[in-house]
């Protein structure tokens, strides 16, 4: 297991409180088709996805994700950190796309 404090870098932004760097994780799954991450994602696994609506937090509550990796800058709303926050997820922001962000994380031995 990785503690998101661990893979944080001057390109990822934790946009969640403090207390969520704590949260770990173990591997990731990368989709922007959340159907597909209740069918496919395992227990810890990180979520690598573009799409910033409140089914993403339900999505990681019903998972236990404990860390969401937002990509390519998008737009987050205050509405959306303040449910993850809520729920003890991990926001993590990024201007890189989703597979700058798997090729990253495996170059520094997160997955």
């Amino acid at each position: 297991m990785y503690k998101v404090k661990d893979m944080l870098s001057s390109n990822y932004e934790l946009i969640t409180n403090r207390e969520t760097m704590n949260n770990e994780f173990q591997g990731v799954y990368a989709t922007d088709l959340l159907s597909s991450a209740i069918k496919h994602m395992k227990h810890k696994e990180a979520l690598i996805t573009l799409i910033t609506s409140q089914t993403t937090i339900s999505l990681a509550v019903m998972l236990d994700v404990e860390l969401v990796i937002i990509v390519d800058n998008q737009d987050v709303e205050q509405k959306f950190i303040d449910r993850a926050n809520t729920e003890n997820i991990a926001l993590v922001k990024t201007a890189y796309m989703t597979h700058e962000v798997i090729i990253d994380l495996f170059q520094r031995g997160f997955i």
